[in-house]
């Protein structure tokens, strides 16, 4: 099965390859309004504020990212991220949509704060879900999502791309969230 992603305005085009010359589309317009949402609630942004209060250097940022690759994930830090209130919130938001499969809630340097599942590194920072819209000046020059390539994700077990959004205190980036939509799962129109 071939899976490719064209950007259309805010609709993708699915191409799974079960006929040439067939694909399937879906507006990302209502998905992105979503995670929007989600990153917005009181809860995401109070959890971003208080992790980036910490003042975490890079150095220490990618020594656990470091880590958290040799051990795939099997730290007391994923754990303790993993059980979060924060990270138990966006655990039962991903449950709502059948598509959303994955959430990452980044702090400004793109280190995780919280996840669900468990992810396979510690720092997006690095990644252009995080880089690409990532902005701290007020207001931000950025553009205010991206949109991954399809791919297969390991941790989620899906074909899935990644949304990715800001997450705000008043007019300032402070982190980002990302959510893994399975794109088998997503409704899409002929």
């Amino acid at each position: 099965m071939k899976i490719a992603l064209r950007f259309a305005g805010f609709c993708l085009a699915l191409v799974a390859g079960l006929q040439p010359g067939m694909a399937n589309a879906f507006c990302v317009g209502p998905i992105i309004k979503q995670i929007k949402a989600i990153a917005a609630d009181p809860k995401v942004v109070e959890a971003v504020r208080k992790h980036n209060a910490q003042g975490l250097k890079i150095e220490h940022v990618q020594a656990l990212d470091d880590r958290w690759l040799k051990h795939k994930g099997d730290l007391p830090e994923a754990k303790a991220m993993l059980e979060s209130d924060v990270s138990k919130f966006l655990s039962r938001e991903a449950a709502k949509q059948s598509y959303f499969k994955e959430a990452i809630l980044t702090g400004r340097l793109g280190e995780n704060v919280a996840m669900y599942p468990v992810t396979t590194d510690y720092w997006q920072g690095d990644e252009d879900k995080f880089l690409e819209i990532f902005d701290n000046t007020i207001p931000p020059k950025k553009k205010d999502h991206h949109i991954s390539r399809a791919r297969w994700d390991e941790s989620s077990k899906a074909m899935i791309a990644q949304v990715s959004v800001g997450v705000f205190d008043g007019n300032q980036m402070i982190g980002t969230l990302t959510m893994g939509v399975d794109l088998k799962r997503v409704p899409y129109t002929h």
